[in-house]
């Protein structure tokens, strides 16, 4: 019966997989908000995923967060973004652990991979200090430039394009490297992003702590990041409405 049930559960889940698929590219509408609520329902009935769909999940959540980020870069006040509040708080959470990492050493700058049309992270990242957002898009870096053209210091941030597995770095000086935590295969991507940078930088990697979209994240072989240099992983406490944990590693 128990069987029987999971099974009934999953046919559920993709047939909301499929209504979802067949309206890409996503718009952020009414309709789509609906559809994503009512996936996020039936994901919680899960106690894991079938392997099967984890791969669909991770396509419709990456259109998704671009659609999404895409609708509010277009707006005037992008704190109305319904996402940041979480942004805010989770920006606090990795200023925090970053300066136990940078202690008292300079880095000249802090550089986003797949920033996105949106850089929230850049924008509420308490450090002053050049921030850098490469993206593959050339629209949402266009974007971007509009809708958040400085950080909360008021330095204007640079946007660049770029992708994260031919990316090159040419810094003489230590810098703070943030990879999106939706780019999957990164494991050899740091590895040959870490031989370029100047020693005793940082690479951020996004891990999630204490939520059930896990299956967003891909899980990441902490032995291999051992050997790419000192990793450290900082996980929030569920009370501070943070869900994700981040891993900095110092080259």
């Amino acid at each position: 019966m128990t069987q029987l049930i999971r099974k009934n559960k999953e046919n559920h889940l993709i047939e909301t997989i499929e209504k979802i698929e067949l309206e890409f590219p996503l718009s952020y509408s009414d309709t789509i908000n609906a559809l994503f609520t009512q996936l996020q329902k039936q994901l919680e009935t899960f106690s894991s995923l079938p392997k099967t769909l984890i791969s669909r999940l991770q396509t419709i959540w990456g259109y998704r967060g671009y659609s999404m980020e895409k609708h509010f870069s277009m707006q005037k006040e992008y704190k109305k973004f319904d996402f940041y509040p979480k942004y805010r708080r989770l920006l606090e959470f990795d200023t925090r652990c970053l300066r136990k990492s940078m202690k008292n050493r300079r880095y000249s700058k802090v550089i986003f991979i797949g920033s996105g049309p949106l850089p929230l992270s850049l924008k509420l990242l308490r450090l002053n200090i050049q921030k850098v957002g490469y993206d593959v898009s050339n629209e949402a870096l266009d974007l971007a430039k509009v809708s958040v053209p400085k950080d909360r210091f008021g330095r204007k941030i640079i946007y660049k394009k770029g992708n994260f597995f031919n990316l090159t770095i040419k810094e003489k000086q230590p810098v703070v490297i943030y990879v999106a935590g939706l780019i999957q295969g990164k494991e050899n991507g740091l590895k040959r992003l870490a031989k370029q940078l100047p020693k005793g930088s940082l690479m951020v990697v996004r891990t999630v702590a204490n939520d059930k979209r896990g299956f967003l994240y891909e899980k990441i072989n902490k032995n291999a990041l051992y050997r790419i240099g000192q990793a450290k992983e900082f996980i929030p406490t569920k009370s501070s409405g943070v869900v994700n944990g981040m891993i900095i590693i110092k080259i």
